[in-house]
């Protein structure tokens, strides 16, 4: 891939926490570039500092030493508008929890976050892409909890972001009902040519990227190409 297709890097990225006398370093010296278009499986255990650099790119949290720039523009020290719009135009979130508002249908969950923005997906549509049609006007209690991260995912592509950053978002689930979110994740990656970024500590779900970035203790193990990309009905654990 060339420097063109380069959407997220990150470099001598470091963050430092201070612990009574002491700092302890989330992150050491991280140094990382994301391509347009691919799915990057952020693997590690527990600890590891894989979420720090999730937090990092999506504007959550911020480095003690480093840069970020995002499709070429600098944030590395950027202002609280600048992060707000960053957070709102070119990012769609998935976590663990799924975060949707238990008063609202899972349209109105998905419609809630695509009106703040112009250009955004018609919320049918983008149940539809998450095979949710048929459970548009469910409220989240009446959802399982994989239906309900589909409708978190729905939430995330109606604002037709850039980059996908997706917390672990598995984890709270069964083997099933996870092949189901990750051939979602996958759709999207193929039909949208959206840029997708997972954290997860599953080595099964990484054989499905296109790069595997392997951290331990805070810092970038390997960093590895798939040659042989799985699908998700592939995986097994």
């Amino acid at each position: 891939m060339s420097d063109s297709n380069i959407i997220v890097s990150l470099k001598n990225v470091t963050r430092s926490f201070k612990s009574g006398d002491n700092r302890l370093e989330a992150l050491k010296n991280i140094s990382l570039e994301i391509y347009e278009k691919e799915f990057v499986v952020i693997l590690g255990e527990s600890g590891c500092g894989k979420t720090t650099i999730l937090n990092i790119i999506g504007g959550m949290d911020h480095m003690s030493d480093g840069s970020l720039f995002i499709d070429g523009k600098d944030y590395s020290n950027p202002t609280n508008q600048e992060l707000t719009a960053y957070r709102r135009n070119f990012i769609g979130f998935v976590f663990q929890d799924y975060h949707l508002m238990p008063n609202l249908t899972a349209r109105e969950n998905v419609d809630f976050i695509a009106e703040l923005l112009p250009d955004s997906m018609d919320s049918d549509e983008a149940l539809k892409l998450v095979g949710l049609t048929d459970r548009a006007d469910n409220y989240p209690s009446q959802l399982s909890g994989g239906q309900q991260q589909r409708v978190s995912i729905a939430r995330a592509i109606a604002k037709k972001p850039r980059l996908i950053l997706a917390d672990e978002p598995t984890a709270a689930l069964d083997f099933s009902t996870s092949i189901e979110i990750l051939s979602v994740f996958e759709n999207i990656v193929r039909s949208q040519g959206t840029t997708v970024v997972m954290v997860t500590h599953n080595n099964e779900i990484a054989k499905m990227a296109n790069r595997i970035i392997k951290i331990k203790d805070g810092q970038i193990d390997r960093i590895i190409t798939n040659e042989n990309i799985a699908k998700a009905t592939d995986l097994s654990w």
